[in-house]
């Protein structure tokens, strides 16, 4: 009888925390949205939507068709708050049944016209971990990526965008200017990343996806497995990428990143250092 009870008092002592806690924790992680409770009642989530959940910002990623948004569109932290207002006169967005496997998002829609979200009432929106679309998927695993390269491919990893050049013979030229003028050019905070599944294009918080890739070795990658792009290897960390455009050939200029840092972190801080 004692071992008994002493198995029962463990188990107790084990389910109590998780049956009290397990409906009310900070969503920490990334969520995709299930449902939308609006003017049209409950529907499963007419938008591909992700939230990026941490303890410095909350972060949106938009997905649509081959292409990905990333937006600080809540402003804040998530946390929970229980899922009723203080008085009826606060509309403050509501955080509950929360933890690391969902949550639940209520918010006072004012948007006018809109065809799911209703004017001057409550908007719900459920989420949930570890679902991604396909798209979804190609992008997070790009977005998470360390830069680190791969000696079996070499192409593995995260390059910035410096420019273009028409000509290869013009690369030595054009590069300094390339380099000294990178922060006011039209590709500043713009990169190429390859992963084993997946390759993007992403422009400052916009991004573009691609998959499968194959890639031949250092000479060049394929996309959907038929369009190729040829590379040259200008250096170590410093390549060339063939870009076919109407009847002509240009060459984008890419220059490896080596600071070990995702790019998911590089937007997290974009966004941090605008508060």
């Amino acid at each position: 009888m004692k071992h008994t009870r002493r198995m029962l008092t463990a188990a107790a002592l084990i389910s109590f925390p998780l049956v009290m806690s397990a409906q009310t924790e900070d969503p920490r992680g990334i969520y995709k949205m299930i449902t939308l409770t609006g003017k049209m009642g409950e529907v499963e989530a007419p938008f591909d939507q992700y939230k990026i959940c941490t303890d410095s910002l909350t972060m949106m990623l938009s997905v649509q068709n081959a292409a990905f948004q990333i937006s600080d569109t809540d402003h804040k932290v998530l946390r929970y708050t229980g899922d009723q207002p203080k008085d009826e006169n606060d509309k403050s967005s509501l955080i509950y049944d929360s933890n690391a496997d969902h949550f639940t998002l209520k918010w006072w829609s004012t948007i006018k016209y809109h065809v799911y979200f209703p004017e001057n009432d409550w908007c719900i929106e459920k989420y949930e971990a570890n679902r991604y679309s396909e798209v979804a998927q190609m992008a997070f695993d790009a977005l998470n990526a360390l830069p680190a390269p791969d000696k079996n491919n070499p192409l593995l990893g995260t390059w910035r965008i410096l420019g273009d050049v028409d000509e290869l013979r013009d690369v030595k030229k054009a590069l300094p200017e390339l380099q000294e003028n990178y922060e006011t050019n039209k590709y500043f905070n713009s990169f190429y990343v390859f992963t084993p599944q997946s390759f993007a294009v992403i422009v400052r918080l916009h991004g573009g996806v691609a998959n499968p890739v194959e890639y031949d070795g250092k000479k060049s990658y394929t996309l959907n497995h038929k369009n190729v792009s040829h590379v040259k290897w200008l250096s170590k960390n410093r390549i060339a990428v063939e870009e076919k455009i109407d009847y002509r050939t240009d060459w984008k200029i890419l220059e490896r990143v080596t600071d070990r840092q995702t790019m998911m972190s590089r937007i997290a801080n974009q966004y941090l250092k605008t508060r």
